[in-house]
């Protein structure tokens, strides 16, 4: 999907007129777990264990690709 995006993006910019306005470039699209990069989280301390990846089980791993 981000790739589709930018693909387009590039088309607008390149098949624009000179004179307009560029077009501002897309935003990821959002991944469930991931923090956005612009959002700031408050309270949170620095060595919180949130940002790090959590483990999984292989049994559980097993289960969800059947």
């Amino acid at each position: 999907m981000d790739h589709l995006a930018v693909s387009n993006w590039m088309f607008q910019c390149v098949n624009g007129s000179e004179d307009g306005d560029q077009p501002d470039p897309p935003k990821p699209v959002p991944r469930p777990g991931v923090e956005d990069e612009d959002e700031e989280t408050e309270g949170q301390d620095e060595h919180s264990s949130e940002a790090e990846t959590p483990e999984v089980s292989p049994e559980r791993l097993a289960r969800f690709f059947g």
